[in-house]
């Protein structure tokens, strides 16, 4: 599978989401690594019931032993951020070293912030709608891992209209 099929596939299934995390910083124009799919979803029943049906076509599965279906669950996904600090629904693709996908079910930013003021950016030829840099600074600064120290540095000199990869 492919990373532009798959957003493909879930902007011709309607699926309201918006892309986030590294690949988000690489299209504002930060040129790095990353292994994954971040989006954040609408979360209502409609709209996970067809990115769940995308994600089943593309033979995507749940990285822990549950059924994809719990997505929808929203008291057993606040179960799982309370107690165990879930952040995230991974799915994987089957084959070894596969795409990760990874939706995030309690963003720092939420669905209707992100939507409000997300960008347009261009891959391959697509238009996916991805965080605004405001957006993706603030998720940031939350993690606060190293390499989001890397990317908060590139965001802000990308505001400033400096070259990041300079």
């Amino acid at each position: 599978m492919k990373t532009l099929d798959l957003l493909g596939k879930l902007q011709h299934a309607d699926v309201d989401f918006v892309l986030v995390g590294g690949l988000a910083v690489q299209l504002h124009g930060y040129m790095r690594m990353t292994y994954d799919i971040d989006l954040v979803l609408a979360m209502n029943d409609g709209n996970l019931t067809k990115f769940i049906d995308v994600a089943k076509s593309q033979g995507l599965a749940p990285v822990i032993p549950v059924s994809i279906d719990s997505l929808k669950n929203s008291a057993l996904i606040d179960q799982w951020h309370r107690e165990k600090g879930m952040l995230a629904f991974a799915l994987r693709e089957p084959a070894i070293a596969g795409s990760v996908i990874d939706v995030l079910v309690r963003p720092d930013v939420s669905f209707e912030r992100l939507s409000a003021y997300a960008v347009e950016a261009e891959l391959m030829g697509k238009r996916i709608r991805i965080a605004s840099i405001d957006h993706l600074l603030e998720m940031k600064r939350v993690a606060n891992r190293p390499k989001d120290q890397l990317d908060i540095a590139a965001l802000e000199k990308i505001k400033r209209g400096e070259d990041p990869n300079a």
